[in-house]
């Protein structure tokens, strides 16, 4: 056994690409095996009935093909969030042969419970089981999803650590398993990140960004706050632009930057048929929709009302993303999960400067830099009811970056362990620095490219 062991792990040396596959198997199956329970354990919530009561819009725009009726003008259903999350969770009931007749109601926030399961609007539990079995899906591919993207920022370790730091999140574990719009959107989210991450190593990146600019439509289309991850590829796009001009006098690539943002809102509009009678004046409806029902929300509710201050938001948004809704143990003044995101912050910071000093192209901790500074911005101007959605874009930030900062540690431990080892090291001239390397492939081409991007821990060795 320990030979053919032996043999296995010799094969996957030599080949790459099936190590890879063999690591993305085995993290599909951890995810599964951890996220099943919460799935399967947890009770039901009322926004739940909502998600799955109006997943009957598959049914009217997919099967009826009805996209210019009564249940696309303007009112509550259509304005208070996009359709994509809907129509996904009509489409998985649908596949397992579900019909819109036998969806439950809209569960009434202002009535008791058992008025509203009177009323027919709480899901039995094999319709919410079948929901949340569709929502799944995308919740196991996020975690997938959050590998590739820390690996893209700081190498397989900061990935793996992504993914391990999501699954022992209880809020994310929780939220991305219910039948919400919560799953898809961080996978839609996560996608277009990915994607734009990989366009930075590509002479023409014209082909991922297309795809980055499809799958943020689809982010946007699903919770408006799927938005907020265009506006961090927008600054992205903006700081490489203006850097590019002062390095060499000239823009980086601004077609494909435009070709982005444009099929996002593209796929944004052909989404949601309520847009097409006047995209720009119901976007900025639903826009204002939103606003309008937190301040309800408030009146209604105002034990959870937050402040107007920016600093109130804030303070607020850090005790709940770090202290209870932290991935790691540790609830005192200072939560473990808040120090690793700003190393982490730090880091990629640190990573930017380096390349902007040295005129390189900007890279992918200047990305990752640019997304959590929108997220975290977005939601600190527009946070208004203190609900737990609202802190799980956050959260997925931070275990981003709490993950390039664990990385970064562990092969700064590994590397002074390496010098420690080695007696006969002269220490005072042969120091081992610690630096910020490039981990992704070359950005450009010709003898003015630069390495320049992920974030790991290197170590320059003896001489």
């Amino acid at each position: 056994m320990v030979q053919a062991a032996a043999k296995v792990l010799e094969r996957l040396r030599r080949h790459p690409r099936l190590a890879e596959a063999a690591l993305v198997l085995g993290l599909v199956v951890v995810s599964v095996a951890v996220l099943r329970q919460p799935a399967l354990g947890q009770r039901f919530t009322v926004d739940e009935s909502r998600w799955i009561a109006t997943s009957r819009y598959f049914w009217t725009t997919f099967v009826e093909r009805d996209l210019f009726g009564p249940a696309w003008q303007p009112n509550y259903l259509v304005l208070t969030q996009p359709p994509v999350a809907r129509y996904l969770i009509g489409f998985g009931l649908w596949l397992q042969g579900w019909s819109p007749d036998q969806l439950n109601g809209r569960y009434d926030s202002l009535r008791g419970y058992a008025f509203n399961e009177e009323a027919g609007n709480v899901p039995g539990p094999e319709l919410l089981a079948a929901a949340r079995r569709t929502v799944f899906v995308f919740a196991v591919g996020a975690v997938l999803l959050l590998y590739l993207v820390g690996r893209s920022v700081g190498g397989p370790l900061a990935g793996l650590l992504a993914a391990a730091l999501a699954l022992a999140n209880p809020l994310l574990s929780t939220l991305w398993t219910r039948a919400l719009a919560e799953a898809p959107l961080a996978f839609f989210s996560l996608l277009a990140l990915l994607l734009a991450l990989t366009s930075l190593g590509r002479a023409r990146p014209g082909g991922a960004r297309r795809g980055s600019g499809v799958a943020l439509g689809l982010a946007a289309a699903t919770k408006l706050s799927g938005v907020l991850g265009g506006l961090g590829l927008a600054l992205f796009a903006l700081l490489e632009q203006g850097f590019g001009w002062w390095r060499a006098r000239h823009f980086e690539a601004r077609r494909s930057w435009l070709v982005l943002g444009l099929g996002g809102l593209v796929v944004f509009v052909v989404a949601n048929p309520l847009l097409y009678p006047d995209p720009i004046g119901r976007s900025l409806g639903m826009f204002d929709h939103r606003r309008e029902e937190m301040l309800q929300q408030q009146l209604i509710w105002p034990s959870q009302a937050v402040r107007d201050d920016l600093v109130s938001r804030m303070w607020l948004i850090g005790r709940r993303v770090f202290r209870d809704y932290g991935s790691l143990p540790g609830r005192g003044w200072l939560p473990l999960d808040a120090s690793l995101a700003v190393i982490g912050l730090g880091i990629a910071l640190l990573a930017t400067w380096r390349d902007v000093v040295a005129r390189r192209r900007l890279g992918p901790p200047a990305m990752l830099l640019c997304w959590s500074l929108a997220v975290y911005g977005g939601v600190a101007a527009t946070l208004g009811f203190d609900s737990s959605h609202y802190y799980a874009p956050l959260v997925a930030a931070n275990v981003l970056l709490e993950a390039v900062a664990l990385a970064a540690l562990a092969q700064w431990v590994a590397s002074r362990s390496q010098y420690t080892q080695a007696p006969e090291t002269n220490i005072g001239s042969r120091m081992a620095q610690t630096s910020i390397a490039a981990a992704t492939p070359t950005h450009g081409s010709g003898p003015r490219a630069a390495r320049s991007s992920g974030v790991v821990v290197q170590a320059k060795p003896p001489a």
